[in-house]
């Protein structure tokens, strides 16, 4: 695979020479773009288009949506206390797995619910229920305002749900937002109801730190670097209330586990902002404590198009249930854009994806990549390659880009058309035969390179336009995924830093980028 022979950079420089928040009522809004529309992107106008090719469920008017009450004793006065219940459109299981969702300060879960409608979406695809309690007067009880007993409340709805069929009691999950993640915290440490919780927007208080857990759960941890409510590095909220920083609450609960106390690290970047995420391993009963920081946002933080934060997270929650180790299998195919010509060894965007991908798992899981790319192939070559090769034909996940050198050889259009089909064709043969596993990508532009410059850089634009708009228009009628990264590689030469040192091709950081776009996709594909 990987071919850094000078024969071959040389060849390949003469055929191109040759042919020219606020947190009250706050809730965290992510938009998850991917299942628009069958492809996007495709010309010099467009942006990050990205696309799946599953349908969103089909909503009804009255989703199976219900609210109940429990009797409390507040205040020594009797009050009904009601939370949602949303299951799944249509049930094919018998039991499933209960996420409850805390909302923040001055609201409540129905409403709460209504404007997130990605975990409606995950729900109708069956992954879980959903359970939205209400907080008493709006706000969960974490300085004895109002006098609520939440810890009871939360206890008081699992012994309800332990009389209907359908909710696996031995699969409890909680996402907190915000002054709800203060309640997860807390409840995670006082008793044993949850096996995996996802505090986005806050952290543990110092008391709630003092607490030893009730047994080892997975944390899935979400702080934002400019939260001036609940600050990164840790003090006193609006509230009074005194916190430790982001990093020591998600150790404490790495210490508390006996984990492996060096975290593992990784970036990506969430809605335009840098997001580094840090995994503590190896803990007691094979849990897992990750906590991530999202730079250079702050409190009113909301995603759009690049992220479905509760995917990610319900992701990460079903992987600690199921300890059976699992090996992902990656082919990538193309050309020098996929080997990564002129960056280092593991630097090209096949090599980010698969180690982003393996972050992503739990530690017994691993993946497996194979790349099938030379520096100046064209689709026929690729052809052949992939004959002579003979991968096997049981990958989870496929990639395609290749094109390129059509263009820069003079081949003819008609050429790369024919082919580009029977590749994809072939590389949905290597996945199974399911079309859901395979990738293509957009060629990116060298015209926006410094060698591009020395040719004629309106006419390579136009070209690989042409070749972009036939793969888009092929994907969208055949209901392929298909990403758009050429508009990245169009920033380079506002952006040096997106160009690798051979002046020619994308450096590391652009094929961070092209995998910012992956990662989302190829989740869902191999979850």
């Amino acid at each position: 695979m990987r071919n850094k022979s000078t024969q071959l950079q040389v060849t390949t420089m003469a055929s191109l020479i040759k042919s020219n928040i606020s947190r009250l009522g706050f809730s965290i809004g992510i938009i998850f773009t991917l299942a628009l529309s069958a492809c996007g992107g495709g010309n010099a106008a467009s942006t990050s288009s990205l696309i799946v090719e599953e349908e969103s469920p089909q909503q009804s008017e009255t989703p199976p949506q219900s609210q109940k009450t429990i009797s409390q004793v507040v205040d020594g006065q009797v009050v009904n206390r009601s939370y949602t219940i949303r299951e799944p459109q249509n049930t094919s299981k018998e039991s499933y797995p209960v996420v409850f969702f805390f909302h923040g300060a001055d609201d409540n879960g129905k409403d709460w619910l209504q404007r997130n409608p990605q975990v409606s979406a995950l729900i109708d695809n069956e992954a879980f229920i959903g359970i939205f309690p209400d907080a008493h007067q709006g706000n969960w009880n974490l300085d004895d305002a109002t006098g609520a007993d939440d810890i009871e409340f939360v206890s008081l709805i699992v012994n309800d749900l332990d009389t209907l069929t359908l909710y696996s009691d031995s699969l409890l999950h909680a996402v907190g937002i915000q002054q709800g993640a203060n309640l997860i915290n807390h409840l995670a440490k006082k008793t044993e109801l949850f096996s995996a919780i996802a505090p986005i927007m806050s952290q543990q208080t110092v008391s709630t730190t003092e607490i030893v857990p009730a047994r080892p759960i997975s944390v899935f941890q979400v702080n934002t670097a400019g939260d001036s409510l609940v600050p990164i590095d840790g003090g006193i909220d609006v509230n009074g209330n005194q916190f430790v920083s982001a990093q020591q609450s998600a150790e404490n609960w790495a210490s508390s586990f006996n984990c492996d106390m060096q975290a593992s690290d990784s970036s990506t970047r969430w809605s335009g902002y840098e997001t580094y995420a840090y995994t503590y391993s190896d803990c007691l009963s094979s849990q897992r404590v990750r906590y991530h920081v999202v730079e250079q946002a702050t409190d009113s933080l909301s995603f759009a198009d690049e992220i479905d934060l509760y995917k990610l997270i319900w992701i990460f929650f079903s992987y600690n249930q199921d300890q059976t180790p699992e090996n992902f299998k990656i082919l990538s195919l193309g050309d020098s854009y996929t080997i990564g010509q002129g960056v280092c060894e593991g630097c090209s965007f096949p090599e980010q994806l698969s180690t982003r991908v393996e972050d992503e798992f739990p530690s017994q899981d691993s993946v497996d990549l194979q790349i099938i790319a030379q520096t100046g192939w064209t689709t026929s070559n690729l052809k052949e390659a992939i004959e002579a090769e003979a991968p096997s034909n049981d990958f989870d996940l496929v990639t395609l880009l290749i094109g390129v050198n059509n263009q820069v050889q003079s081949k003819p259009a008609s050429l790369y058309e024919s082919e580009f089909i029977e590749l994809v064709d072939t590389a949905i043969a290597l996945a199974e035969g399911n079309q859901s596993k395979l990738i293509v990508l957009s060629i990116p532009d060298y015209g926006f390179t410094p060698f591009g410059q020395i040719f004629n850089p309106v006419e390579i634009t136009s070209e690989l336009d042409a070749y972009n708009q036939f793969a888009e228009d092929y994907c969208r009628d055949k209901g392929i995924s298909y990403i758009y990264i050429t508009d990245i590689t169009r920033e380079g030469l506002d952006n040096p830093d997106l160009v690798a040192g051979d002046n020619l091709h994308p450096s590391q950081l652009a094929y961070s980028k092209f995998v910012d776009r992956l990662m989302p996709i190829a989740l869902d594909k191999l979850f």
